[in-house]
């Protein structure tokens, strides 16, 4: 899932991809490398389970990952701001599972300097993901 989200350029308004998190896994999607005689069978479709910004790209350890300013907006919603990523390769990191056992990443527009996740639980301790990104740099 895709959204777009305006990012202001100075004066100037640009319109940009910001990728969202999908909501599960299903289990057709997730392949598991079993150990030599097992036969790997995953049981069921993992859900959302959070979601931040790394530097660099995240399929190479070690990762920046980073902690941004967090702040409780209710009980079930937390928003978590990255700033300063201006001329960094940023990318959003998906997490799935209880632990967040398994992550996808998609990478972030490069004229955003900020980026705000937003993560709100249900009762029911389902998950949603929404992230913005804005470019706060004053044009040249």
């Amino acid at each position: 899932m895709v959204a777009t989200v305006l990012l202001l350029v100075g004066a100037t308004a640009l319109t940009a991809q910001v990728p969202q998190c999908p909501a599960d896994l299903s289990a057709g999607s997730i392949k598991v490398q079993p150990s030599p005689g097992w036969t790997g069978v995953p049981s069921t479709r993992l859900l959302l389970s959070g979601a931040g910004v790394v530097i660099g790209r995240p399929d190479v350890e070690p990762r920046a990952e980073l902690r941004g300013g967090a702040r409780q907006l209710s009980k079930r919603v937390t928003e978590t701001t990255y700033s300063g990523l201006s001329e960094q390769e940023k990318w959003l990191i998906c997490t799935y599972g209880r632990g967040g056992e398994l992550e996808q990443a998609r990478p972030l527009p490069p004229e955003a300097d900020q980026c705000v996740v937003r993560v709100t639980r249900s009762q029911y301790n389902d998950v949603t993901v929404a992230v913005a990104c804005t470019n706060l740099a004053p044009s040249k």
